[in-house]
């Protein structure tokens, strides 16, 4: 067996990169390819990855797609697109109806069908019936995938088969019964690991460290696997806490050859799903790897696999020993980071052997080394700073940093997004992997951290920022990190790793952005506008010159107090001593966005007034304050050469034909220091040419430094204050109600209508994105709710209340 290209004594590396070796489909005996037409059971990144490689080796590729997936990237992509149906609207799941698929590649005329991961890749039943129908499946036989895909199989199995094979102690009976599970769990010992048979990906696991949580976390496992895999049976495992995750690439032909491409390690996970992933892995020693990979490739011999496969291993860091876990019979979606360091493509290995090819007729992985350093990171429509909640929304703008091959390095973003892209509820919340090659482990480590923060994805929450704190953790460059990496550091993880988190000058960004859109639009003149309607309430200091100069830029933040404002400051511009066109002074004014404190806010009898009150006290201050000149005792910035440019490729903003709803890149020189955001405004309506007066307006900006997009608001004085005011008078409601996060399903009621409950009590769960969510309350009280179990409830719906 070949061993690693030793350079530093860590990780192998070559020079420079090179392209992937791609074999060509085999001919069949009527001398043409034994796949010319592929339909592809799957969407998003995986149906894009296949599809790349389909055009490499000239076979026509066919996407199946959802009504509520017809723009995605996949489906332009492909020479032929198919719509399979509704998520919504069908009795099932459409990519887990096997009848609907084999009759849909049938029609088509494909000769074959590659499931991707997940859904369907490790279902037997879909194997044999695409096989049945005269097709190639793009797999392992349905023998294998039932015996290893399975997880109780595959234990079983290798008992009989492969006695020395090390096994991680566990119960692999069929019972559900709680007596027999319990017991069970006592003889293994606490902690336990629960696990779907069927699937992974981290979907149907869960850890359970005392009995009385056992049956509980059974059914949440049990459903979710459901969902996911179309199958709820679920093993009992022992919890190795002090453990890595490694796994060892393999693929087999239909002659019995088994070829080993190394190992990854899978050890970053949050909740039992990979996050990070890295090859090779630097903890392990020569001798331990080619043991490992001897171990698999002799597991998959036993059943004369055949395809793209993984062997899964727990190791035990404390012994450096290591315990059999499962087979995944399918492609992996952290295949790329091997293909990078052997320098073979694994999607095209796959079509090879599924047309019949022999893997000893291709020299190229005769002498396999692995050279250099490959990391893969997960980006998740999701949300750190609210328990990872997953998130879904339209993509305003998404701008790979600098995808390509270099001498130096390699990057690669796998992907169905695109700038307008709206992720779906229906779908898992992955929406891209960025993988680096590159010669070391630390130089693959700072060009993702520097590609991920250079990488715009405004609209929607995800995990870019956290992904950043995880790869620049110290404890990230101990090799010997464990699966727990993610909850023993989850408080440093869910902070910037950069200092300082915010440049000072922060402010400027949004508020010169606005003010280079607003300086061509269009005026009404002659006073009409003003008196054109009369309201009550009406407040005509909307129209004091003061308010529509002094502009009030403050960052929100779902997370923090103070109504979601982290900083909050006026932007008071300043004429330049220079005269020049384009430069200009401004100062930043730090803005209070919270009530006075007690004893300035308490009347003259010392009773305190109310929250409102203590608002409008404070807004009075802070007008006097920049009425007066006070403010302008903040620091003053310089601005110069200020320059936007709309990124649908069409026109410059500076011109009235622009629409305010293109996403933008701005750069200026701020105190001589040249800078660049991406900036896009939400909700704007499409060709909209002026933005509302004395209304509040969101900025999204992505800035290299902050590592991710921020939102800012923009208001005047007078409105920031009234709109504080609002949330103030209203803020006493909100902790009664739970609102939905986004569309959901009604999993289970914990709780009796009218019965009591505890602050911090789980009293619902929800399903969404493929993913379950608890619904925790925030007060003390008497339990309400008109939903019951299996009804839908859209964003922002009331799910329960507390009285």
């Amino acid at each position: 067996m070949a061993a690693i290209q030793q350079t530093d004594g860590i990780t192998g590396a070559r020079s420079s990169s090179k392209e992937l070796f791609v074999a060509d489909v085999p001919l069949g005996e009527d001398g043409h390819p034994r796949i010319r037409k592929l339909l592809i059971a799957n969407r998003g990144e995986i149906a894009c990855r296949i599809i790349a490689t389909c055009k490499k080796v000239n076979v026509a590729s066919v996407a199946v797609y959802t009504q509520e997936d017809a723009v995605s990237r996949h489906v332009q992509d492909a020479d032929e697109s198919i719509c399979i149906g509704s998520m919504e609207k069908n009795e099932r799941n459409p990519f887990l109806d096997i009848d609907l698929l084999v009759k849909t590649a049938k029609n088509i005329h494909a000769d074959a069908i590659h499931p991707g991961y997940g859904y369907l890749s490790e279902n037997a039943n879909f194997a044999d019936s695409v096989r049945h129908a005269g097709l190639i499946f793009v797999g392992p036989p349905a023998k294998a995938m039932s015996t290893l895909g399975d997880k109780r199989s595959s234990k079983d199995y290798l008992r009989q088969n492969a006695p020395d094979v090390p096994l991680i102690p566990g119960f692999t009976g069929t019972s559900l019964e709680a007596e027999d599970l319990q017991r069970a769990a006592v003889d293994i010992g606490f902690p336990v690991m629960l696990k779907a048979s069927a699937g992974g990906g981290g979907k149907g696991m869960r850890v359970v460290h005392e009995p009385s949580q056992l049956m509980t976390e059974l059914s949440r496992a049990q459903s979710e696997a459901q969902r996911s895999f179309g199958s709820g049976d679920c093993i009992l495992e022992k919890f190795i806490e002090n453990s890595k995750h490694i796994e060892i690439q393999v693929v087999g032909d239909q002659y019995g050859q088994v070829v080993s491409f190394f190992e990854r390690d899978c050890s970053i996970q949050r909740r039992n799903q990979k996050v990070i992933e890295e090859t090779p892995c630097p903890f392990l020693d020569d001798d331990t790897r080619q043991k490992m990979s001897e171990t698999a490739v002799r597991i998959v011999k036993l059943i004369g696999y055949e395809g793209a496969g993984t062997v899964e291993f727990v190791f035990d860091t404390s012994t450096r020993k290591f315990y059999f876990l499962e087979v995944n019979t399918r492609l992996q979606v952290e295949h790329p980071i091997t293909e990078e360091v052997v320098g073979v493509d694994l999607v095209a290995l796959q079509l090879f052997v599924a047309a019949k090819g022999r893997l000893s007729e291709l020299p190229q992985l005769s002498n396999l080394t692995q050279t250099g350093h490959a990391i893969e990171c997960r980006l998740c429509a999701e949300d750190p700073q609210r328990d990872f909640l997953p998130s879904h929304d339209k993509i305003l703008l998404w701008k790979p940093a600098s995808p390509g091959r270099s001498p130096g390095s390699v990057i690669r973003y796998e992907t169905a997004i695109q700038s307008g892209t709206s992720v779906s509820i229906y779908f898992d919340s992955m929406i891209c992997k960025i993988v680096v090659w590159a010669p070391t482990r630390s130089a693959a480590i700072n060009i993702l951290a520097r590609e991920l923060a250079n990488t715009p994805c405004i609209g929607i929450r995800t995990n870019q920022l956290f992904l950043q704190s995880c790869l620049l953790h110290p404890a990230f460059q101990d090799f010997g990190y464990k699966t727990s990496f993610i909850p023993n550091n989850i408080d440093d993880l869910l902070r910037s790793p950069y200092t300082p988190a915010l440049p000072a000058h922060i402010s400027l960004i949004p508020s010169i952005f606005l003010q280079h859109l607003q300086k061509d639009e269009p005026r009404e003149v002659g006073g009409r506008r003003h008196f054109r309607t009369v309201r009550r309430q009406f407040h005509n200091q909307k129209f004091d010159p003061f308010h529509q100069s002094c502009e009030i830029i403050s960052l929100r933040d779902s997370k923090s107090a103070s109504g979601g404002i982290t900083r909050c400051e006026a932007c008071l511009p300043k004429p330049s001593s220079s005269n020049a066109d384009n430069e200009w002074d401004v100062c930043l004014y730090p803005v209070t966005h919270h009530s006075l404190d007690e004893k300035d806010s308490s009347s003259k009898e010392g009773v305190e007034l109310p929250p409102a009150s203590n608002l409008t006290a404070t807004y009075t201050a802070t007008s006097q304050a920049i009425r007066t000149g006070e403010a302008w005792s903040g620091p003053v910035f310089n601005i110069r050469n200020v320059e936007l440019k709309p990124l649908s490729g069409e026109r410059s903003l500076v011109s009235k034909a622009s629409s305010l709803s293109s996403p933008i890149s701005m750069s200026m020189s701020v105190n001589g220091h040249q800078i660049r955001a991406y900036l896009a405004i939400p909700n704007i309506g499409e060709g909209r040419q002026s933005l509302p007066l004395n209304e509040t307006v969101r900025v999204f900006c992505h800035l290299q430094q902050l590592g991710e997009w921020k939102e800012f608001r923009k208001d005047t004085l007078l409105s920031f204050y009234t709109n504080l005011r609002k949330e103030a008078l209203s803020n006493s409601d909100q902790q009664s109600e739970v609102k939905a996060p986004m569309p959901c399903k009604v999993l289970s009621i914990a709780k009796s209508v009218g019965g009591e409950v505890n602050k911090g009590e789980c009293v619902m769960v929800i399903e969404s994105m493929k993913m379950e969510i608890n619904i925790i309350v925030g007060v003390s009280g008497i339990f309400h709710t008109k939903w019951k179990i299996g009804d839908a409830v859209d964003e922002g719906v009331v799910l329960c209340s507390v009285e």
